[in-house]
């Protein structure tokens, strides 16, 4: 009945008693069909990315133990030419006794002759400077091979449920203007405009902000009445996009950066700061929503 997270004597009263009255909740429209399709392909695509971080950090902390050092030459150990070394040469025995040329050779081969030979020396000094534990290492190894094959298994269904989410936006986003936001990426806009729907079921940007869970949490009984963080009621699909939206778009929207920045510049903390930047753009979503009118930089912010 109530998205809030509030403990109110006073809505919780009107809340039983309206249920008393009325005896059911408000009805849900299911019309849109395609938006609510749209909005299943968003929630699982987003279950996948959570899915395949997990097995990323379990496969970094096996990395770990047996090539301690690697993700110093490699920062993203994912990459084609990671994963060529590592599915042959998962340990620093291995990566010397392959050889720099045969090394150089099979970078070579898997960034399609894009390899700098310096990372290949690099790379075996690392080796040769490194201890690694002989504690679990058969164990360690087969779970690291493990891990590469979910890893990759899971990035193909990502692509897949992308592809099945675009096949859907593309005959519906001509009715939306939340795209036209400078710095939003597509799969933001994609997966905030399913969240959200049709903006005329919100008359006012204030019911989007507790529909996605980032106002307050307030708590009143009796004389006493406390304001917490957000709530984190409501449409948790939401605020992931939207946090996500937020941290990309401080560098390129001036309008979310100015005011991000200015949040900590006030001795806001960054999750505070992140949040509140959020409520800005659910404000500029709902503008151009409902205006109708693609998002344009004001020109007090580009003076």
């Amino acid at each position: 009945m109530n998205v809030r997270a509030s403990h109110n004597d006073k809505i919780d009263s009107k809340t039983i008693a309206n249920m008393l009255r009325f005896g059911e909740a408000p009805d849900t429209n299911y019309s849109d069909r395609q938006r609510f399709e749209l909005r299943e392909y968003c929630r699982f695509y987003i279950k996948l990315i959570g899915r395949r971080t997990n097995l990323k950090k379990r496969f970094r902390r096996n990395l770990h133990l047996i090539f301690p050092g690697y993700d110093m030459v490699f920062k993203n150990v994912f990459t084609k030419t990671s994963r060529g070394i590592l599915t042959q040469f998962p340990t620093p025995n291995k990566v010397i006794e392959l050889g720099e040329e045969k090394l150089i050779e099979l970078m070579k081969d898997t960034s399609k002759n894009r390899i700098d030979p310096d990372k290949a020396r690099e790379l075996i000094e690392k080796a040769k400077d490194t201890i690694p534990s002989d504690i679990l290492k058969e164990s360690v190894l087969f779970e690291l091979k493990m891990l590469l094959n979910l890893i990759e298994t899971y990035e193909k269904h990502i692509a897949d449920v992308e592809s099945q989410m675009f096949c859907i936006w593309n005959k519906i986003k001509g009715g939306y203007y939340t795209h036209t936001i400078s710095g939003l990426g597509k799969i933001q806009s994609v997966i905030i405009c399913a969240e959200i729907g049709n903006i005329n079921d919100f008359s006012h940007p204030d019911k989007i902000v507790a529909f996605a869970g980032l106002d307050p949490k307030v708590k009143i009984s009796g004389n006493k009445k406390t304001i917490g963080g957000p709530n984190k009621r409501g449409s948790k699909t939401l605020r992931w996009a939207l946090g996500m939206a937020v941290h990309d778009m401080k560098k390129t929207n001036p309008v979310i950066g100015l005011y991000f920045d200015r949040k900590l510049a006030e001795g806001k903390h960054y999750n505070t700061a992140r949040c509140a930047a959020a409520k800005k753009l659910v404000r500029i979503i709902w503008s151009v929503e409902k205006n109708k009118k693609p998002f344009q930089i004001p020109e007090s912010v580009l003076s």
